[in-house]
């Protein structure tokens, strides 16, 4: 007989906060959106299998924000929903062309023949006037991209919402009202389904500390290694106060919502630490998940996977561990193999051949523990639940449908409740636990790059500027009554400082991740700190209204002066010809393998050429010979001309820096390797968009120690008197790298005397 394997699926739920204050709508339209697509069929479906168990791990910001919009709050989308078409002015359509068709084009988009259109008369040209569309299709776009976002199951529930769908054009404001009236609807059945399923014991919820911070950095920010820690605060006994705190207040958050204390706890991001998992512990919890990566360096022993990915040997990660020191909380390791192919792999494929696979999969690491000395095991899938399906084919109702089934008719295997897992299985003591998160077992995505420190030194600052201003508005407080209010006053600006150590705002700050969305995340982020201000009727910082994701790519010195500095490529430390020179600084990001190809850009200009000199991290540039491929991009645009085109480097994903809607009259690009440079090639834009090659007449270069590039005023077309503006990109083979800035251009005028 084949020896039993448990299986624990972890499903995450998280959204972060989307609202400045408690009486603004919300910036973005993702928790109405999941909550109607994914947060209730993801359980709803269950129904259907009577031994299939599940694990939702579910945020309390999430929470909160369901009982915001059940209190009547709404999203910005959503207010432009349920608007008269009649109304909308020109910001309001640009805003509908630009945000209501986030949607997935195959699975969503295409599934709707009108929307479709209409999505393909929007992205008909690089840039379209709003007076293409009349008021009827603006308030078709909205209906049909809050439509695609629904599961048809809901057709079940809510009889009209079947006429709504097949509509498909000439949506009323009556037909608006009601589809946003039914996800409201949706929002009140919400919490009614999981108290349901978990009174059944059909489900377990666990949560992570409330605003989901990055729990190891909180309790200590030196817990690792970073190879650029510049500017970064000390350990704080504050913040670590915080973790605690964010840690208990979600416990009793879920507790009072779902009516059950949760046993777990998911540290976001899987981000664990030995002092985390202490903190848990003291905190009466009875477990929690972290990724294999962190196994495998805490027993030094790597997971090795044949070609098709499976394990060679699964035993140590199917099974609970405990630290040696005396901590009760159990570590369970997630197979983050599984996680990647469900997030990222599976969507790609036909669902019912996905699931099979999945399925193949999970019974061949049952086959190898098949000699285990231990009785009991547990796979551990604990994965974004939210997110993926899109790209999957009907919202993945095929692939979990199949997948719950293989599993439920194979008596061999059996899904299970964490906590009561844990019931029947012996802890197996674990002398080491590595710091470090799902992500290269580390935290380099949300510490240890330049504008993320910066980030860390705001939340850092505002945070002692809070606890100051506590000690001495109680100090001056002389009654009971006055004390009290202090303490009520300085716990909401608390509350402010909690939402601005989510991990999400350093997660989209600086490299490598990049949303499409981060000048919102970074005025977010930069909202709360100031609202801790204003709570205290102090005024903010002046350096909280520049908004961060420009500060790092920006110059830190502006030119003050002309410049005319030989152009050799040498450096030489006795003649400094570009002291006057304006500076960009670039430190290189740990959290590319690769690194920069760029670390710091001098530019400036006399009466007749603009000069720049690029230092250049040798280490990080090709050294092939027979072929060039390193290349950096000037991009001009003068106050004469007016025909402009688009850059010509390719993005590596869909989402794009600011800077880059932008079109230019001229382009520089020059190529090299390691000690190479070829000559500098000079384009002119044209009509259509076009881009033809120009003579260069007096432009000059050399490459050493350093790039530096003369180019003159006359080739750039920019008379006496008339300023330029410019952007940089670092491309490799013409796919771009590195942008410079990345919301503003930089302007530079022609005889004009800096100060």
């Amino acid at each position: 007989m084949v020896k039993k394997l448990n299986i624990a699926f972890i499903w995450h739920f998280h959204q972060p906060v989307y609202q400045e204050n408690d009486f603004e709508d919300f910036l973005m339209p993702w928790v109405r959106l999941h909550v109607t697509k994914d947060y209730y069929d993801m359980l709803w479906r269950i129904e259907n299998f009577k031994n299939i168990r599940l694990n939702f791990n579910i945020s309390p910001i999430l929470i909160d924000s369901v009982e915001r919009y059940l209190q009547g709050a709404h999203d910005v989308h959503s207010r432009l929903l349920i608007s008269d078409i009649n109304a909308l002015n020109n910001e309001d359509k640009s805003f509908i062309l630009q945000h209501f068709f986030d949607a997935n084009y195959t699975n969503m988009i295409l599934k709707r023949p009108y929307y479709a259109n209409l999505y393909n008369k929007r992205y008909s040209k690089d840039n379209v006037n709003t007076d293409i569309f009349d008021n009827q299709e603006y308030a078709d776009i909205m209906a049909n991209f809050t439509l695609c976002w629904i599961d048809k199951k809901f057709i079940e529930l809510f009889p009209d919402l079947k006429y709504l769908l097949e509509k498909e054009k000439n949506y009323t404001l009556e037909d608006r009202q009601k589809i946003f009236n039914i996800q409201l609807e949706i929002f009140k059945k919400l919490p009614d389904l999981y108290k349901k399923y978990q009174k059944l014991n059909k489900i377990e919820i666990s949560t992570n500390p409330f605003y989901h911070p990055i729990l190891p950095l909180l309790i200590d920010i030196s817990e690792d290694k970073y190879q650029y820690s510049e500017n970064l605060p000390p350990k704080s006994a504050l913040m670590e106060q915080d973790a605690y705190e964010q840690v208990k207040k979600s416990l009793d958050k879920v507790e009072e919502f779902f009516g059950k204390r949760p046993d777990g706890i998911w540290l976001p991001e899987q981000c664990i630490s030995k002092k985390a998992v202490n903190l848990l512990s003291n905190l009466g919890v009875k477990w929690t998940v972290a990724d294999e990566g962190i196994l495998a360096n805490s027993i030094q022993k790597e997971f090795t996977r044949d070609f098709e990915g499976n394990l060679e040997d699964p035993f140590d990660l199917c099974l609970n561990y405990k630290l040696s020191d005396g901590s009760n909380t159990n570590i369970i390791f997630a197979d983050s193999f599984f996680a990647n192919l469900v997030g990222f792999g599976y969507g790609n494929y036909e669902s019912e051949i996905a699931a099979n696979d999945f399925y193949e999969k999970i019974k061949t690491i049952q086959n190898k523990l098949e000699n285990s000395p231990k009785e009991e095991h547990l796979l551990t899938i604990a994965m974004d639940g939210e997110n993926c399906w899109e790209s999957y084919t009907n919202d993945g109702d095929e692939f979990l449908n199949t997948l719950y089934s293989l599993i439920e008719n194979d008596p061999s295997l059996e899904t299970v409740l964490v906590s009561d897992f844990l019931k029947k299985s012996d802890p197996v003591v674990l002398d080491n636990l590595s710091s470090g998160s799902w992500i290269n077992r580390n935290f380099d995505l949300w510490i240890g790059e330049p504008t993320k420190n910066v980030a860390w030194l705001y939340l850092d600052e505002t945070r002692n500027t809070l606890e100051e201003a506590k000690i001495k508005l109680l100090k001056e407080a002389k009654t009971t009554k006055a004390k009290k209010e202090v303490e009520e006053l300085t716990e909401k600006a608390k509350r402010e400082i909690f939402i601005a150590q989510g991990s999400d705002w350093f997660w989209w700050y600086g490299e490598p991740n990049e949303s499409g969305n981060d000048h919102i995340f970074d005025y977010l982020f930069r909202a709360h700190l100031k609202n801790v201000y204003k709570i205290l009727g102090e005024p903010h910082p002046n350096y909280l209204d520049i908004p961060l994701i420009s500060i790092v790519g920006k110059p830190v010195r502006e030119p003050r002066n002309f410049i005319t500095p030989a152009i050799t490529g040498t450096h030489n430390e006795n003649i400094d010809n570009w002291a006057d020179a304006g500076y960009i600084f670039l430190p290189d990001s740990p959290t590319f393998s690769a690194g920069k190809t760029i670390k710091g850009i001098y530019y400036g200009n006399d009466d007749s050429n603009l000069y720049f000199k690029f230092e250049i991290n040798k280490k990080n540039i090709s050294n092939i010979k027979t072929f060039i491929r390193n290349q950096i991009f000037i991009y001009f645009r003068n106050e004469t001309q007016n025909v402009l085109s688009p850059v010509r480097t390719v993005s590596r994903t869909e989402n794009i820096y600011p800077i880059m809607e932008n079109q230019f009259t001229h382009e520089i690009k020059f190529s090299f390797n390691d000690n190479e440079m070829l000559p500098v090639n000079l384009s002119k834009s044209t009509f259509g968009g076009l881009w033809i090659s120009q003579l260069i007449k007096k432009t000059n270069y050399a490459f050493k120690d350093t790039i530096e590039v003369a180019i003159s005023f006359e080739d750039l077309g920019v008379n006496p008197g008339e300023t330029v503006e410019f952007c940089i990109i670092a491309a490799t083979n013409g796919i771009l790298n590195e942008v410079y800035p990345q919301d503003i251009l930089l302007t530079l005028s022609r005889q004009e005397l800096l100060k």
